[in-house]
């Protein structure tokens, strides 16, 4: 248990090394919250843009957390094994799971940081008004959804260098959020692009996290967006034993 509180120890060492880069992660996704809900409810009744507001707070809080598990912890990652640190532990009394633990334990508790931030934002600056269970469970199920896509931050850092894993990153990022309808409504894309969305991880995380304001909750999406995330974790695993068999 001491080595592994000195990992976590060593994991909020390094948010303290990198506070800019997360402020951000948090701060892009709250000003293109604050700028586009601005103007969200032009032409529609007080109800309807209260409900589109409220949607794209809890979209942009996901797209928020997305960052850190396509940035944050690949990044993190790839700067332990050009520093050597990984293969040190690697020849170490230490599980690496502890290691990876450690990891996954600094990006939710970056991901609760940013939802946090967000949702305050939505609260405060665009009255955005919820019954507390519907805050707790918008919080919850963003929480659990984004941490399905820490495998695909796993998969980054196997590129060999830093120059793809961002051109990578950035294109992943980008793309998945804008067909997952997190910036915009699917219905908004062309037929044949709905159908592309509908096929994104992206496209059921929005589906699960606005599940508290639907009819029904979107099982069929989490039982996707889990199938994505544990193909990610499989073939990432696979990877890592091909490497180390080299």
């Amino acid at each position: 248990m001491r080595i592994f509180k000195a990992l976590l120890k060593m994991e909020f060492l390094l948010t303290k090394r990198q506070l800019a880069n997360l402020i951000m992660a948090i701060g892009m996704p709250v000003a293109f919250f604050l700028f586009f809900s601005g103007f969200m409810g032009e032409g529609l009744t007080k109800a309807i843009e209260a409900i589109y507001v409220r949607n794209y707070m809890i979209t942009m809080a996901g797209f928020s957390s997305l960052s850190f598990a396509f940035f944050t912890f690949p990044f993190s990652m790839k700067d332990d094994q050009l520093s050597n640190r990984m293969q040190l532990l690697r020849h170490s009394p230490v599980p690496m799971w502890q290691y990876y633990l450690a990891k996954i334990i600094r990006i939710l508790f970056y991901y609760c940081l940013a939802i946090t931030v967000v949702f305050l934002t939505g609260h405060i600056l665009r009255q955005v008004s919820m019954p507390i269970e519907q805050w707790m469970q918008s919080f919850l199920l963003l929480l659990g959804g984004a941490t399905c896509f820490i495998p695909f931050g796993l998969l980054v850092s196997y590129f060999k260098n830093t120059e793809l894993m961002s051109m990578v990153a950035n294109i992943c990022y980008m793309s998945l959020a804008v067909l997952g309808g997190m910036w915009m409504p699917i219905t908004m894309f062309p037929k044949w692009l709905q159908g592309l969305s509908k096929l994104t991880p992206t496209y059921h995380l929005t589906q699960v996290i606005l599940s508290p304001f639907a009819n029904s909750f979107a099982v069929f999406s989490l039982i996707i967006l889990i199938g994505y995330g544990i193909i990610m974790l499989v073939i990432a695993y696979l990877l890592s034993q091909k490497r180390h068999s080299i």
